[in-house]
């Protein structure tokens, strides 16, 4: 009689176990990317020579969303296309908004800077879900003159979890800006909010 309550238990797991492999295959039928009430984020560091110092200049981290990596976003603020999404950092406050004019305030997902580094978090349901995202960093003077900048942007892929991009900077190449304004690295990765 035991034997048959032996020979039950473990029919019944395994039958437990196929239905937990195949209910695990059959999760995300559309393929990799956030399952049902899962959201995907951005986490961006950037790390300076010296100290971050937003009252004598402004951090800013540019994102294009539109999955062209052709027309990615350049050094020179005044010729970013509308579409481009931004984050400055300035007199100890962030700020996250669409290029284009009128474009309303966005909410960062969480943000923190402090000695050398500045992090911002973004989900990537404000950016439209893109599949990849281009990432350019400059630091600029309180008039937007450029101090120093990435070599060029970099891109993304924002569909795969853990997926991450690190660009390293020159060191010394941020003129009058001095080291608090001297971009050294910049991060870039997905991460969920849960």
């Amino acid at each position: 009689m035991r034997i048959m309550n032996v020979k039950k238990v473990i029919i019944i797991l395994l039958m437990i176990g196929i239905m937990v492999i195949i209910s695990g295959c059959a999760r995300w039928p559309n393929g990799p990317g956030p399952g049902p009430g899962t959201e995907y984020q951005l986490e961006i560091t950037i790390e300076v020579a010296g100290e971050i110092d937003s009252y004598s200049g402004i951090y800013y981290i540019v994102l294009d969303a539109d999955e062209e990596s052709i027309d990615g976003p350049g050094d020179d603020l005044f010729f970013w296309d509308d579409d481009f999404y931004y984050i400055n950092l300035e007199n100890d406050f962030f700020y996250f908004a669409q290029v284009e004019e009128g474009s309303p305030e966005l909410d960062l997902t969480d943000y923190l800077f402090s000695e050398d580094e500045l992090q911002v978090t973004i989900a990537l349901s404000d950016l439209g879900s893109p599949g990849s995202i281009d990432i350019n960093v400059i630091t600029t003077d309180s008039d937007n003159n450029t101090y120093d900048h990435l070599d060029g942007y970099f891109t993304i892929n924002s569909t795969v979890l853990g997926s991450t991009e690190v660009r390293e900077d020159s060191v010394g190449d941020s003129g009058d800006g001095g080291a608090d304004f001297d971009i050294v690295k910049a991060k870039a990765v997905i991460t969920t909010l849960y």
